[in-house]
């Protein structure tokens, strides 16, 4: 693994490191499909359900940082972030239940696929064990690439009104939901800006791991990821 420059903006580097792996994401069959809308209203169920599970974890993380960090602003943002996550955009997710004819209940009681499993066990054994640094970099792909895939989308035109994806390609493609990435890279940069070359490769390292995760779980959805035995 290369040395990272501190005087470089780091999550620039830590963009450029993942960079292969962000461009395969664009490139996968479920995220096409989802732009275009031809997705299969199956593999999208599969999908919800799944990322329903994941942001029921993610949200945990938010409040390991608020242990992680005495500046004010950045626990009452933390905390923010952990009701925005329960909030809006399982509201999305369950919006989306209720077109597929499925209560709460039911999506709370999907099984967890084993993609989704490794992914949330990677972020919250990072949450509970190491920096802030680190947790932010675990989850820092999550937000940066779903705001990417609604840039991507967003550049292409605005989804018609019949897109059966409508809602979820203006979620991600909202400055709302960027600012999230956007808030997210800053804290890690000033953070990094003081750590010495081995922590930082660490986070490099972390980084392109939750990368491949986020790439999986595409896949994951795509096959309709089920457990073996």
């Amino acid at each position: 693994m290369t040395s990272i420059p501190t005087t470089a903006r780091f999550t620039t580097r830590l963009y450029d490191s993942a960079s292969l792996i962000w461009q395969k994401q664009l490139e996968h069959p479920f995220v096409r499909a989802l732009g275009d809308g031809t997705l299969p209203q199956a593999k999208f169920e599969y999908y919800i359900r799944q990322d329903a599970l994941f942001l029921s974890e993610l949200t945990k993380t938010f409040a390991f940082a608020a242990t992680h960090t005495d500046e004010p602003g950045e626990m009452q943002k933390f905390g923010e972030l952990l009701l925005n996550t329960l909030q809006v955009e399982r509201a999305l997710h369950q919006s989306y239940g209720e077109k597929f004819g499925l209560t709460t209940e039911q999506m709370a009681a999907t099984a967890m696929a084993p993609t989704n499993y490794a992914y949330t066990r990677h972020l919250l054994h990072i949450a509970a064990t190491g920096s802030l640094p680190e947790l932010l970099t675990s989850i820092l792909p999550c937000a940066w690439i779903y705001a990417e895939v609604g840039r991507h989308f967003q550049a292409q035109g605005l989804p018609t009104e019949d897109h059966a994806y409508r809602e979820w390609l203006l979620t991600y493609a909202s400055p709302d939901f960027e600012e999230v990435g956007a808030w997210l890279r800053g804290v890690l940069d000033g953070r990094a800006a003081g750590l010495d070359n081995a922590h930082l490769q660490r986070l490099e390292s972390i980084f392109i791991t939750s990368s491949r995760y986020e790439w999986m779980f595409w896949d994951m959805a795509w096959r309709e990821e089920q457990w073996p035995v």
